[in-house]
Order: C-alpha cells, then sequence, then structure tokens
C-alpha cells in the first residue's frame, strides 16, 4: 500500500454523497454502511452545523440530464475518502513514508501532537484519538482527503470527525462566535444554556427541551453563534449529549436500560451512575429525539440565555442575573477567545472568506436587551418548577 495508489481514484463499490457546509461543497466517499450512517445521524436534522446534504438533488438533476445546471456545474470544493485497511497495512503506510519525506509534528486537537510527513506532493499524517492506542493515517492532498483506518468501533467515527473538524472551521473561519453553551428551543427562540463544566448545561437544556410546550433541543457543549441583521443566529455542533444516570434521574428518566445507543452504556465499574460522575452515556441527536421524546432544532435566533447550578444541596432560585455575573461566566466559556477542542488548521480547510467573530463586548451588550436568567436546581421538582417559571419570566 503505498501513498499514489491511495490517492488515484475513488474505491469500487464505494457510495458517494454531497454536502453543502455552508458555502462550501464537501464529496464524501465510502465503502463502510457505518461510517456512511454515522455521518447521517451525527449531522441530522439537516442544518446542523450548516451541513446539509444535497445527494437527492444531484441524483435528479442526474435523472433528468441537468448536472450542469445544478450548482452551475460546480466541483466540489473538498473530497473526504474513507477506507478501512488492516492494521498491519496501516502500520507499513506509516513506516515507508517516514523513510522517504520529511517528518514533522502536528496540533490534531489542542495540545495533542502527532507526527505528520510532508512529501513533495502529499502529507500523511498519523491519527490517533486521544483515548485511544489505535492507528490510523490520514493522507492531505490537493482538494483531497483520505482516511486510511482500522475496521473498528473507533476507526468507524474518523470519517464523522473529519466532516465535523472541516464545518467548524468553516463556521469560525466565517465569524460564528463559539460558546461553551447547550441550547433549547422555546417559541421558536435559541435560549443558550452556558456555564462551567459540571453546571449543568445539558441536564438544564434538555430538561426543559421536554417540558416546555413548543420546545426543542438545539446541541450539546459548542454553540456557533452568527451576527445576521442585528440579530444573532444560534447553530448546534453536533456533539452527543453526554449525561450521566443524575442528569436522568433528575429529569424523571427511569426506561434507559431498554435503550439501545451507538456508543453503547458506559462499562461496569464506571462512575456514570453518580451525580456529578464523569462517565456519561452519549445519545447522538437522533437518539435524543427517540428516546426523550424531544424535537431537535438545528439553528433559531438567540432569545435568551440561561446560566445554571446544578446542586442537590441547594435551595431552587430562578432569578435575573446581573451583567456583571453573566460577563464572568460567559467570558471563561467563549471558546473563540481559546478553543479547547481544536488544534491547528493542518486540513487547510478551503474556505472563501474569513471573517472575524463578533467581540465578547458586543456579545453582551446584545443580550443586556434579552433575558438573562441564572438558577439553582438539585431535583426533578425543581426541574418540573424552572420551566413553570422560566415560561413566565420570558413571557411576562
Amino acid at each position: 500500500m503505498n501513498v499514489s495508489h491511495l490517492v488515484a481514484g475513488d474505491p469500487d463499490g464505494a457510495t458517494t454523497r454531497y454536502l453543502n457546509v455552508r458555502d462550501l461543497l464537501l464529496k464524501i466517499v465510502t465503502a463502510s454502511a457505518e461510517s456512511d450512517a454515522l455521518v447521517s445521524e451525527t449531522f441530522w436534522p439537516s442544518g446542523m452545523l450548516g451541513v446539509s446534504d444535497t445527494s437527492r438533488e444531484r441524483e435528479r438533476e442526474h435523472e433528468h440530464g441537468n448536472e450542469g445546471e445544478y450548482e452551475n456545474g460546480r466541483e466540489p470544493d473538498l473530497t473526504i475518502v474513507d477506507l478501512a485497511r488492516d492494521p498491519a497495512d496501516i502500520h507499513d503506510l506509516l513506516e515507508a513514508v517516514a523513510g522517504t519525506t520529511t517528518r514533522g509534528e502536528y496540533e490534531l486537537t489542542r495540545d495533542y501532537r502527532l507526527p505528520r510527513f510532508d512529501g513533495d506532493s502529499y502529507t500523511v499524517f498519523t491519527l490517533i484519538d486521544v483515548n485511544s492506542d489505535e492507528v490510523a493515517a490520514l493522507v492531505r492532498t490537493e482538494r483531497r482527503i483520505t482516511i486510511v483506518r482500522p475496521p473498528s468501533v473507533l476507526g468507524v467515527r474518523w470519517l464523522t470527525r473529519i466532516v465535523r473538524d472541516v464545518a467548524t472551521r468553516v463556521a469560525k473561519a466565517e465569524g460564528s462566535l463559539v460558546l461553551h453553551s447547550s441550547a433549547f428551543v422555546f417559541d421558536d427562540g435559541a435560549y443558550l444554556v452556558i456555564g462551567d463544566s459540571g453546571a449543568g448545561k445539558s441536564t438544564t437544556a434538555i430538561a426543559l427541551a421536554r417540558l416546555l410546550p413548543a420546545s426543542g433541543w438545539m446541541g450539546n457543549d459548542r454553540m456557533h453563534l452568527d451576527r445576521r441583521d442585528g440579530n444573532y443566529r444560534a447553530t448546534a455542533c453536533p456533539l452527543p449529549l453526554a449525561i450521566n444516570k443524575g442528569s436522568l434521574d433528575v429529569m424523571g428518566v427511569t426506561d434507559f436500560a431498554a435503550w439501545s445507543v451507538r456508543a453503547g452504556f458506559p462499562q461496569p465499574g464506571s462512575d456514570w451512575d453518580r451525580f456529578h460522575g464523569e462517565d456519561k452515556l452519549k445519545l447522538s441527536s437522533r437518539e435524543v429525539n427517540r428516546y426523550l421524546g424531544v424535537r431537535v432544532v438545528p439553528n433559531a435566533t438567540l432569545a435568551g440565555v440561561i446560566l445554571p447550578r446544578i446542586d442537590r444541596d441547594a435551595d431552587y432560585f430562578l432569578e435575573p442575573a446581573t451583567r456583571e455575573y453573566a460577563a464572568e461566566v460567559i467570558g471563561r466559556n467563549c471558546f473563540s477567545l481559546d478553543d479547547n477542542l481544536f488544534g491547528e488548521d493542518w486540513l487547510q480547510v478551503p474556505v472563501r472568506r474569513h471573517l472575524a467573530p463578533p467581540s465578547l463586548d458586543s456579545f453582551l451588550a446584545h443580550i443586556a436587551e434579552l433575558p438573562v436568567l441564572r438558577c439553582s436546581l438539585g431535583s426533578s421538582a425543581d426541574v418540573a418548577k424552572l420551566a413553570d417559571d422560566f415560561r413566565d419570566a420570558v413571557r411576562g
């Protein structure tokens, strides 16, 4: 297995789909039904992180002989090919390029560096997840990314991870303000739930999405905000909802043992059944919809902010947050200032324009005109009360 052979063309028997990532057109090629299904499940519903599948439109144009009319006959800006190979073959590939290229390093995620190998017309990157020793590789050539990974559960995830990386970089290049936040929708408006790790963002957002009428869940952990016509449009990053049993208890959810989730349940001996357990159950947006009965909304106009705290020993309250408190919490959780998930742009995503994100000060000035609330809750009774009080606060 050599680099020239890997990047020569699309593999036999592979399926092809086209994704619009804002104004970037991706061609996705894989022979793995599992990889393809995970992309579909992750970027659901259409518009999650600005990603929409345009494969059917292309198929219809092809059936009518109008390929040239579709997107003005536009070629993909970037092709991503997913190849499953034996681990021994991946090892041989990395060994071969190590002897014929210039060795360096790159930052896969923040402060996590791995080997890279620069050739005359390509670069090979070593892929190792921070939580695993399993090795994969990625070959970057002009307008093409080729993933070479083992046929394993972890290997199947690399295609989705790379698409998400591309989509995030496109959004940030186009000026998204990125906040450490969950979000839900109420009365067609997006409410950010912002807080430090362990504050209860996910629990608060999903609980209110389940309890409030005309509501929906948007996303977990990262929200992108774009300034448009004097407002902010919130768009979810499709990271899985990560919750522990304590969060399910607070929401009154008891039937989880019957769920069949793609990522599986935490292993025996984990601490997921503790209220503040670090090991968590991970649900895709489709699984959130299926098992928690919540409508999933990919984007909506910003309508307000909640700053939560979950504490079993504290008294319940819901009250307006002071400007000083909101600025402190939001400032600590602004990923546009220091993104802890993504490192350097090692994929060299071909974005069309670069815009600076709105300043934190301008965002704080904007939300000063919106409901900005802080709350404390620690039981399912508190959650039910929060839903009633929140509705009264934002409609009153």
